[in-house]
């Protein structure tokens, strides 16, 4: 129900007016659509608030089905659906409760909330989320969308922050000190740079179909040794294409990330001792046991053969 939305000392809105509900958010956020699906005049619009020093945190709240639709963002947002489903009409897929929708500058809203749906909707400025993480620009997957869930440890981090924001917002009646909100802000960005800094996400749930084929055929592929021009044939595209789409929706290049998801799978064959170091190398594609030992030691700051007797011992 949306008197449990979090925030609710700061309650802005609470109204059957759709228009009403479109005029607050639009003097607040980027601009939108707010769209009736099927209002019957019976359930509220409910909004809070907790604004932080560059950050604004809303719990959101639609009594009836309703679209909404933007032009492209021109700030980061996150949508944390609290109950029920939000459908993301541009990619067809649908975003529940303890998980995340992130949507970069560029991207466009197109989002179709259940009736009776909650959620907490944070927005930032770009900005400041690139001066938090030392990034350059062109790491932020501009226009991009991307599904977070709960699996990823930064994901369950920033789920734990805000968890710990709604109870200080409880505690203080809605009254943060500012130097409060300055701490809570650095801490929340700092999660969500962490989970774009990442490389290779856990999750890469959102991608351009020729990237999604590449992706896909790698994983199904993994033990054989690989190149970048078996991406290429997969995707169905050019390798100025492919290498382009991954460094903007991945992070990295197709040869990086042919490497790294080639160690993980040997760090964790490693781990549950699922073989020797040769055989593990060699059942994960790399035919040079010193070259996979050293690229193996350069990853994670320890032999293969560190890795398994650590683990052996563990056990035994």
């Amino acid at each position: 129900m949306y008197n449990e939305l979090p925030f609710s000392y700061n309650t802005c809105l609470e109204s059957r007016d759709f228009e009403e509900a479109q005029a607050f958010l639009n003097s607040r956020i980027d601009e939108r659509e707010v769209i009736p699906l099927t209002a019957q005049g019976n359930s509220s619009n409910c909004f809070t608030l907790q604004p932080l020093r560059q950050t604004l945190l809303f719990g959101a709240h639609w009594g009836e089905r309703v679209h909404i639709r933007s032009g492209a963002l021109s700030t980061c947002h996150l949508v944390l659906p609290l109950s029920r489903f939000i459908e993301v009409r541009s990619i067809n897929r649908f975003v529940g409760p303890n998980e995340i929708l992130l949507m970069m500058p560029g991207s466009e809203a197109d989002l179709v909330w259940e009736a009776d749906c909650s959620a907490i909707v944070i927005t930032f400025d770009r900005e400041v989320l690139q001066h938090l993480s030392g990034l350059e620009r062109e790491a932020f997957y501009s226009g991009a969308l991307r599904i977070l869930r709960p699996q990823d440890r930064h994901v369950r981090s920033l789920f734990s922050l805000l968890q710990c924001l709604a109870s200080q917002h409880q505690i203080n009646e809605g009254e943060i000190l500012p130097v409060m909100q300055q701490h809570w802000e650095s801490l929340l960005i700092e999660s969500i740079a962490n989970q774009l800094a990442d490389p290779t996400p856990d999750h890469i749930d959102i991608l351009p179909l020729q990237l999604r084929r590449a992706v896909d055929w790698l994983q199904a592929h993994i033990e054989q040794p690989l190149t970048v021009s078996d991406l290429v044939k997969a995707a169905g595209c050019s390798r100025r294409s492919l290498e382009n789409g991954f460094q903007q929706f991945i992070g990295c290049s197709p040869a990086r990330y042919i490497l790294q998801q080639k160690l993980d799978l040997a760090h964790q064959r490693l781990q549950q001792t699922q073989g020797t170091v040769s055989e593990v190398a060699y059942h994960c594609g790399f035919n040079h046991l010193s070259h996979f030992t050293r690229l193996y030691k350069d990853h994670y700051g320890e032999t293969p053969s560190q890795t398994l007797k650590r683990h052996t011992l563990v056990t035994r």
